[in-house]
C-alpha cells in the first residue's frame, strides 16, 4: 500500500513537470511573437551574375573602325589659278580644282585638319566637305615640302568637328589589318581594307624616307586622308603609291603619325624657320666643282630674301657644318636642330666659305604667307 502511494506521486510529479514544459515552450513561443524585432534581417545581396563576352569578327572590326573615324575625314578641294599661254594679249586667269583628303585632330584645343602639302600646294582657296555635308573654307597654316605634310585651319566650320585620335606609329606591326578612308578620283567617304604589307625606309620620290607600307586600295584623291588600325585610331597619313597605271596596286604608302606628332609645333606655328630653301649635302665633286674649300657639311644653294639666314648674312655657296656646336651630315639633320628650337631661338651655325671659317646667329622665325 505504501508502495503504490510513493508510485502515484511519482506519476503526478512526471506529470506535471511534462505540463510546466509544455506551458513554458508556449510562453516564450507567445512572448517572442509578440515583441517586435530589434534588428530587421538585412537583404541579401543577388548571386553575380556573369557578363556577356563580346565576341566579334575580322569584318564587324572593320565596320566598327570605319564607323569610328568616317565623321572625322574631311574632302578638301584646292583652288589654283593658272595663267593660260596668250599669243598677242594676255588672257584672264582660270581656275584648276584638285580634290584630295584630310582628317580632323585636336592640338593645343584646336580643331584642325592634318593633310599632305601636295594635296594644298599654292592654291589660292580651300575648301573642307564633311561626311555631314558641310561646307567650309579653310587657311593654311603651315607645311613641309620635305616631309609632305601640312595643317591646315577650319574657318567658320557650321558645327563642332569630330577629332580622330592620334595612335603610336612605333607599335604598327607588319600583318595587322588596317583601313584606308578618304576620297579617291572623288568618290567621297570611301573605306579600303588590307593589312600593313612592311615598314621601314623606303625609296620613295627619289627620297629615302621611313613609311608604312599598305596593301589597302590607295589611290588619287586618297592623298592626305588617314592610315587608321581596328581601334580606329591614325597610325599614317595616305601619301604615295608605287604603279605605272597611276592606280592602286596593292603598294601604297602612309607616313608614319609619329613623324607629325613630331612636328607638330613646326606645322601649326610655322616655325622655327631660318629661310634656308635648298640645302645639298656636301661631297668631293661638288666641292672641286664650286671651289668650296671642304667636303664637309652641307652647301646652301639658296636662301629666301629678308630671311633670318639672310639677315645673317648666309649666301649660296656657304657650307654649314654646324648646328649649335652639333655637326651636321645630311639634310635631315639640319631640320631636326633647327626644329628643336622655339619661334624665337637664337641658334647657332659654324659656316665655311672657301677658307674662311665664322660662326653666325640667327633668330628663329615664322614662315611668311606665299612660300608654302
Amino acid at each position: 500500500m505504501a508502495r503504490s502511494r510513493g508510485l502515484s506521486v511519482l506519476a503526478v510529479v512526471v506529470v506535471a513537470l511534462i505540463f510546466g514544459l509544455i506551458g513554458g515552450g508556449i510562453g516564450t513561443y507567445v512572448v517572442m511573437n509578440s515583441m517586435p524585432s530589434a534588428i530587421p534581417p538585412s537583404p541579401q545581396p543577388p548571386p553575380p551574375q556573369p557578363q556577356p563576352v563580346k565576341v566579334i569578327s575580322e569584318d564587324e572590326a572593320v565596320i566598327e573602325a570605319a564607323q569610328k573615324v568616317s565623321r572625322g575625314v574631311v574632302k578638301i578641294i584646292s583652288t589654283h589659278l593658272i595663267e593660260p599661254p596668250g599669243f598677242f594679249f594676255r588672257l584672264p586667269p582660270r581656275e584648276q580644282k584638285g580634290v584630295g583628303s584630310g582628317f580632323v585632330f585636336e592640338y593645343g584645343g584646336k580643331k584642325l585638319i592634318l593633310t599632305n602639302t601636295h594635296v594644298i600646294g599654292g592654291a589660292e582657296r580651300l575648301v573642307v566637305k564633311t561626311v555631314d555635308g558641310d561646307q567650309f573654307e579653310a587657311k593654311k597654316l603651315g607645311a613641309d615640302p620635305a616631309n609632305d605634310i601640312a595643317v591646315i585651319e577650319p574657318v567658320d566650320a557650321p558645327r563642332a568637328l569630330t577629332a580622330l585620335p592620334l595612335g603610336n606609329s612605333a607599335q604598327v606591326r607588319v600583318g595587322q589589318k588596317v583601313i584606308a578612308v578618304g576620297n579617291p578620283f572623288d568618290f567621297e567617304n570611301t573605306v579600303t581594307a588590307g593589312i600593313v604589307s612592311a615598314k621601314g625606309p623606303r625609296e620613295i620620290r627619289d627620297k629615302r624616307r621611313e613609311v608604312i607600307q599598305t596593301d589597302a586600295a590607295i589611290n588619287t584623291g586618297n592623298s592626305g586622308g588617314p592610315l587608321v588600325d581596328l581601334g580606329g585610331n591614325v597610325i599614317g597619313i595616305n601619301f604615295a603609291i608605287f604603279s605605272p597605271t597611276k592606280t592602286s596596286l596593292g603598294i601604297g604608302f602612309a607616313i608614319p603619325i609619329n613623324q607629325a606628332k613630331e612636328m607638330m609645333y613646326f606645322l601649326v606655328n610655322r616655325g622655327p624657320w631660318v629661310g634656308l630653301l635648298n640645302v645639298q649635302k656636301n661631297s668631293q665633286g661638288l666641292a672641286h666643282y664650286l671651289q668650296l674649300g671642304t667636303n664637309r657639311g652641307l652647301v646652301v644653294i639658296a636662301v629666301a630674301e629678308a630671311s633670318p639666314a639672310a639677315r645673317a648674312g648666309i649666301e649660296p655657296g656657304d657650307v654649314i657644318l654646324e648646328v649649335d656646336s652639333q655637326v651636321v651630315t645630311d639634310t635631315d639633320e639640319l631640320q631636326k636642330q633647327i626644329r628643336s628650337h622655339k619661334i624665337g631661338d637664337i641658334i647657332k651655325l659654324t659656316v665655311q666659305k672657301g677658307s674662311e671659317l665664322r660662326q653666325v646667329q640667327m633668330k628663329a622665325g615664322t614662315i611668311p604667307e606665299g612660300y608654302y
